[in-house]
């Protein structure tokens, strides 16, 4: 059985599109290096008092770092943030807050920022992304990070694995479904409290674009199951694993 968690905004900050954001990074986050951080802030529009801080935070899992940018009435964002203290090999994320300077009471907030490479489109980055590490004896997993989100990990021990999942139906059949499955039982209701990122409105973005309900009528577990195993059919039936595997011959076939 599966439960999706309902979040309250307990703080009352507000939401900030992430259209106001933009992140690039060099190298990528991927790489066994620490990257360094290039991002516009654009705040035209926004209902925050003028002298509130703007603070850009990065993080991944335990590490994190701020970066002060400047006030609301004028962003100043550092040309180039050195995220030394980011562990490496992961997938950074960041967040922008918009703080009280007296209190420290955080007043607005993007969540869930990710960064695309230098010179490339944020809106180029997977939904899923790909990232090769050290598994042990695993093949690949899921890693459902509660403020990253979910990465596919695969073992890097299994040369042109990753490239295997990228481009062959065989491999994708077999696990993205798996995958998607487990990452609709992870994903929370639509919201948001003052300790969670919100990866998951871009799955919701996801299951609207392909025509299945964002959530579940109501938590019952029956309930849920159903939605999870609907939309895991849905995505089945677009992705067409059966006859594209059937068009390449299976190893060991003539």
């Amino acid at each position: 059985m599966v439960s999706v968690q309902s979040r309250v905004n307990s703080t009352e900050r507000k939401r900030i599109t992430r259209d106001h954001v933009t992140i690039a990074l060099d190298p990528p986050a991927d790489t066994n290096s620490f990257s360094y951080a290039y991002a516009t802030v654009v705040l035209n529009g926004l209902d925050f008092p003028r002298q509130s801080d703007v603070v850009l935070e990065a993080y991944y899992r335990t590490s994190s770092m701020r970066f002060a940018c400047g006030k609301v009435e004028m962003p100043e964002v550092p040309s180039r943030m050195e995220l030394s203290d980011i562990d490496v090999g992961g997938a950074i994320q960041f967040r922008l807050l918009i703080i009280e300077p007296e209190s420290g009471r955080i007043l607005g907030s993007a969540e869930g920022l990710r960064a695309a490479k230098r010179g490339e489109s944020t809106d180029r980055q997977p939904l899923l992304p790909l990232r090769e590490t050290n598994l042990g004896y695993e093949l690949w997993r899921l890693d459902v990070d509660p403020r990253i989100g979910p990465v596919l990990c695969v073992n890097n021990a299994v040369p042109g694995l990753a490239g295997q999942i990228r481009n062959g139906p065989l491999l994708q059949g077999l696990i993205l479904p798996h995958a998607f499955r487990m990452i609709l039982q992870e994903m929370s209701a639509a919201g948001e409290d003052e300790g969670d990122d919100l990866w998951g409105d871009d799955w919701r973005k996801f299951l609207k674009e392909i025509g299945v309900q964002v959530e579940p009528d109501n938590h019952d577990p029956d309930t849920i199951d159903d939605w999870v195993q609907a939309a895991v059919t849905t995505f089945c039936e677009l992705k067409d694993f059966i006859s594209r595997v059937r068009l390449e011959p299976l190893s060991g076939e003539q």
